[in-house]
C-alpha cells in the first residue's frame, strides 16, 4: 500500500493535490544492539553455547571487549560447531568446511565432478575433500560431498558461497566389455534438498546378451551403491529384473518394456529402464535414476551416507538408517520430480496446459 501511495503522488495530478506527501520511515543508524545495557547482553550470554559466544565477541571490538572468555586456539569441538557458522557469513565467502579436518578450505566456481583435483591455499592437492564420493562399480561419476554441500550453499547463502548446479550436469561415456555406457546428469532442488537423475543409455547387439548377462561382479555396472545391472552373491544387494527377463518364444534376447519401475531398498533411489527393439536387431536400453541426498549439511546424514556408502558400519550387512526404515515409498522421488518437471512445462507454456517436454531431452539421445 506504501509503496502504491507513491507511485501515486509521484505522478502528481488530482491524487497530488488532495493528498500529503506520503512518509519514509528512515533506516536505523548505527548498530542496535550496542544501545543494549552490558548487563543485558552478559544475560543473554549466559543462554549461549562456546560457539555463539565465540560469533558474538567476533561481531565488534564493543562485544569482543564484553565477554572475558579467550581462545588461544580452538579446540577441535568447538571449530566444529564454529566454522560452519564463518562459512555462511560474509567474513566466509569463497570457503567450505571440510568435515574430515575440521577446516574451512577455499574453492572456485568451476569446481564439480570430472573438474580436476581440488587444490588448497599452497597450490597442494586436498585428499581430504575428495574422500567421500558417489563412485560405484563400472560408475565413476565422482561426485563427491563437497561438491554437493557447495551446490546447497549456494542455494541456502547466495551465489559467492557455492557452485551452480550446472557444474554437477555432466555427461560421459564408461567403456565396458560389450557396450559402451552414455551417462548423462541432471541436478535440481527441491523443498531445500538436492535432488540428482541420471540418465544411461547404452545399445547391446542380440548376439551378444547371453555374454551381456555374464557381466557380473567387477564387470557389472551399478546405477547406486545396492543396485546394478544384474543379481550378486550379496542378499542385501539388488538388481534390474527387466534385464534377465527372456522371450516367452525362447532365445536369449531381451523382452521389450517402458518404463518399468524400480526402487533401491537402502538409498533413496528410484528408476525406470525402457527396452526397445532395433531394426539391426540390437536393443536400445535407457534408464534413468533418481537419487535424493538431503541436505548436505552434514556426511554422516543417512541420506547422503546412503548415497556413497562411505562411512559403512558393518561389511556384510546393511547401513542404518536406510529407506527400508523411512516414510520415502517407492516411486516417490521419481514421482517428485516428475511433478516438478511438470510444473515447469506449465510455466513455460503459459499455462496453457501443453506440459510436454520430453525428460530424455539430452544431447546424446538426439
Amino acid at each position: 500500500m506504501d509503496q502504491l501511495l507513491t507511485t501515486l503522488w509521484s505522478r502528481g495530478g488530482w491524487f497530488r493535490a488532495f493528498t500529503p506527501p506520503p512518509t519514509v520511515n528512515d533506516a536505523p543508524q548505527g548498530t542496535p544492539i550496542l544501545d543494549v545495557p552490558s548487563d543485558i547482553l552478559l544475560l543473554i550470554g549466559d543462554y549461549l553455547n562456546d560457539s555463539e559466544i565465540l560469533s558474538f565477541k567476533l561481531t565488534c571490538r564493543s562485544t569482543y571487549a564484553l565477554f572475558p572468555q579467550t581462545y588461544k586456539a580452538l579446540p577441535p569441538y568447538l571449530k566444529k560447531r564454529f566454522l560452519p557458522m564463518i562459512e555462511k557469513d560474509p567474513l566466509g565467502k569463497g570457503t567450505v568446511y571440510c568435515h574430515p579436518c575440521n577446516r574451512l578450505h577455499p574453492f572456485v566456481e568451476t569446481t564439480g565432478p570430472q573438474s580436476g583435483p581440488e587444490l588448497g591455499v599452497d597450490g597442494k592437492r586436498l585428499k581430504c575433500m575428495s574422500r567421500d564420493r558417489f563412485s560405484p562399480t563400472g560408475n565413476p561419476f565422482t561426485l563427491s560431498y563437497i561438491h554437493a554441500r557447495l551446490a546447497m550453499n549456494r542455494h541456502l547463502y547466495g551465489p559467492e558461497y557455492g557452485i551452480p548446479l550446472a557444474n554437477l550436469c555432466t555427461e560421459q561415456s564408461e567403456r565396458r566389455d560389450l557396450m559402451t555406457v552414455q551417462c548423462s546428469t541432471s541436478a535440481k532442488i527441491m523443498d531445500d534438498e538436492l535432488f540428482l537423475q541420471r540418465t544411461y543409455v547404452l545399445t547391446v547387439a542380440g548376439s551378444d546378451v547371453a555374454e551381456f548377462r555374464k557381466c557380473t561382479g567387477a564387470r557389472d555396472f551399478k546405477l547406486c551403491e545396492h543396485t546394478s545391472f544384474f543379481p550378486a552373491t550379496s542378499p542385501f544387494r539388488h538388481s534390474i529384473p527387466e534385464l534377465l527377463k527372456k522371450p516367452a518364444t525362447g532365445g536369449d534376447g531381451l523382452v521389450p518394456c517402458f518404463e518399468a519401475p524400480g526402487s533401491c531398498g537402502l538409498c533413496l533411489m528410484d528408476y525406470d529402464i525402457t527396452i526397445q527393439p532395433c531394426a539391426d536387431e540390437s536393443y536400445r536400453i535407457v534408464i534413468r535414476a533418481t537419487h535424493q541426498v538431503g541436505a548436505c549439511r552434514s556426511p554422516r546424514d543417512w541420506k547422503w551416507a546412503r548415497f556413497s556408502e562411505c562411512y559403512r558400519v558393518h561389511i556384510f550387512y546393511p547401513s542404518r538408517p536406510n529407506r527400508r526404515g523411512s516414510a520415502y515409498r517407492p516411486g516417490s522421488l521419481h514421482k517428485q520430480w516428475a511433478d516438478d518437471e511438470r510444473e515447469a512445462c506449465a510455466v513455460l507454456d503459459g499455462g496453457s496446459g501443453n506440459m510436454v517436454r520430453g525428460l530424455f531431452g539430452l544431447s546424446f539421445l538426439s
